[in-house]
């Protein structure tokens, strides 16, 4: 069950480290998009994680060491994050920035997956973002609090994210979109078409030729359904860098 959430947990930010296949986003806007990916993904899972987080039993000495490893996985991964879209001018302070970055970001999860908030991803990661871009505009002259020496555990750490291809990519999207549609309140009918949908989508993006106006069809269709929006804006985000190619 361990090794479930650890894999669960690590499948969400390779859907964010995925954003980075997109070069049409400048650094910043493709930091703000791989919050929001990060986000959706927190909130998509969150029964699940919340059920097996509470299967666990509390006196399992491998707990502590579990989320320990997350802890250092999202630690780096905002850190590489932050170092993609700033470069050298976040070199010195990273880790508190990391930090920083985390907590933030972490309140507001909190809020969506424990407490049920409705909040709007995209605005609460461009507000994060842009007030993280004039901090770092507007530093100048401060020691870091937290230096290689404090956080070398965690620079020993390796996450082995790498970005999947579109096509993977894709096929990851849509088979994840099938499961939501298996589990949304719905009725009988309008859930195997959808699933019809899904599927006729999956044929024809992996045509030689697909037809875009077919995909564009499609996705509009399926974007229809409420719970399946964010899900579908990411494979056409997806599928764009695919013709790009």
């Amino acid at each position: 069950m361990i090794q479930v959430i650890e894999h669960n947990h690590k499948k969400i930010l390779q859907q964010a480290v995925n954003v980075n296949l997109d070069s049409s986003l400048s650094p910043k806007e493709r930091l703000i998009q791989k919050i929001v990916v990060q986000f959706d993904g927190f909130r998509e899972n969150k029964d699940f994680m919340i059920m097996l987080r509470k299967a666990l039993p509390p006196d399992n000495p491998r707990i502590p060491l579990l989320m320990k490893r997350i802890r250092a996985t999202m630690m780096n991964w905002y850190k590489d994050c932050l170092i993609e879209a700033y470069g050298k001018k976040v070199e010195l302070y990273i880790w508190d920035l990391a930090l920083m970055f985390q907590g933030a970001l972490r309140e507001y999860t909190y809020l969506a997956v424990h407490e049920n908030k409705d909040i709007d991803f995209q605005s609460a990661a461009r507000f994060v973002v842009e007030r993280f871009d004039a901090m770092i505009h507007h530093t100048r002259d401060l020691e870091p609090v937290l230096t290689s020496r404090e956080m070398g555990e965690y620079e020993a750490f390796e996450a082995d994210l790498e970005p999947e291809s579109p096509e993977e990519q894709i096929d990851q999207l849509l088979e994840e979109l099938q499961e939501k549609i298996k589990n949304v309140s719905m009725r009988e009918g309008a859930r195997q078409e959808a699933i019809l949908a899904i599927q006729s989508l999956q044929k024809e993006i992996h045509e030689n030729e697909p037809r875009r106006f077919l995909i564009k069809s499609l996705l509009l269709y399926l974007a229809e359904i409420e719970e399946c929006k964010p899900l579908v804006h990411r494979v056409e985000a997806v599928f764009k860098t695919l013709q790009t190619k």
